[in-house]
């Protein structure tokens, strides 16, 4: 809405003043100066009453507007050396930062909204020590070949590394969201300790998916996921089994002999079965540097890699790096969101 000045209002007055007769303005009048100043006709006619008001007590007419002159606060300029100069240590929140710069917080906040000043997040880097840093060097080269035709430099297709990984698998999470209609119950869950939710850890093997010169499907890149668990027999009866009965129970405790039989039993035979007859056996196992994971060096594992002219190497990321594992980059936790959309059985590990 347009802010009138005092001669502006003056001005409406006497041309309302000019076009009326016995103290009403003529048809049309309000309309015509609202339109030549280009004021709402409410305004006009406010101006035209209380100058009317004024005439009818015999007073001096006054229509000056009664706001006060607004004056602008002067915005406070920011010191970027004070800001330097103070401690990080008391730049964590804005409230401390106020503090320590002598001014409001509302201040802070709109400095940091006008982004004059910037919002960072700090993490923790991994410490790397000389050897770290040629491990990870050495470990980028194997990832490298030269390209004849183009005479460049390019990454390795990797339709030869399978990653493989670990990870436990709860049978509840102790939080979750549901969205309920108006009047519908809520779901009552319950375990006998927050802390003891049953879980179960899964061994889990992918690689590249393979395509035809049609880019038809020959092989998905799904080696297999298998769970650390046994079939022990029911020592006693109860209102479940009779004794004898075979139950799933969970392997809690990971060791290299466990890893090693579940990588000798269950996922060098499944490569093996599943791998396209077009690609070459030379394979090499990407893995993490988990303490139950084993070396080459193992003489089972040499004599299970090598026979029928298969040629299968166990590879370790190098210690303090990011990882490079796709199960832990997103594999696991989607079917992880999978698995919470199932509907909890109670015999859920078989």
């Amino acid at each position: 809405m347009k802010n009138l000045t005092n001669l502006e209002r003056s001005k409406i007055n006497e041309t309302l003043l000019q076009n009326s007769s016995n103290g009403k303005p003529n048809y049309g009048a309000i309309n015509e100066v609202a339109e030549k100043f280009s004021v709402t006709r409410k305004t006009v006619s406010r101006i035209w009453k209380h100058a009317q008001t004024q005439r009818s007590l015999n007073l001096i007419v006054n229509v000056n507007s009664k706001k006060k002159d607004s004056k602008k606060t002067k915005r406070k300029v920011l010191d970027e050396d004070k800001l330097k100069s103070i401690d990080l240590g008391k730049r964590t929140t804005q409230h401390s930062l106020a503090e320590n710069m002598g001014v409001s917080q509302s201040t802070i906040s709109r400095w940091v909204q006008s982004k004059r000043i910037r919002s960072h997040t700090n993490a923790l880097k991994p410490g790397l020590t000389d050897k770290n840093t040629l491990a990870r060097l050495t470990f980028c080269l194997q990832h490298l070949e030269y390209h004849a035709l183009t005479k460049r430099i390019v990454f390795k297709d990797q339709s030869y590394v399978i990653h493989l990984d670990e990870k436990w698998f709860a049978k509840t999470k102790a939080s979750t969201r549901y969205y309920l209609g108006k009047g519908e119950v809520e779901p009552h869950r319950c375990v006998q300790s927050k802390n003891f939710i049953e879980k179960v850890m899964f061994m889990c093997a992918v690689s590249r998916p393979v395509y035809g010169p049609s880019e038809e499907l020959i092989f998905d890149g799904k080696i297999g996921i298998w769970p650390f668990v046994l079939q022990v027999p029911a020592k006693r009866n109860s209102k479940n089994r009779v004794a004898g009965t075979l139950e799933t129970k969970c392997i809690e405790s990971i060791n290299k002999q466990v890893t090693k039989d579940m990588i000798l039993n269950c996922v060098l035979p499944a490569i093996k079965a599943k791998w396209p007859t077009n690609q070459s056996r030379h394979i090499i196992i990407q893995q993490d540097n988990a303490r139950p994971h084993f070396s080459n060096n193992d003489p089972d594992f040499k004599k299970a890699a090598t026979d029928d002219g298969w040629q299968i190497e166990l590879s370790f990321q190098t210690p303090n790096s990011p990882d490079f594992n796709v199960l832990d980059l997103g594999f696991f936790r989607s079917i992880q969101a999978l698995q919470h959309k199932k509907k909890k059985q109670l015999n859920w590990m078989n």
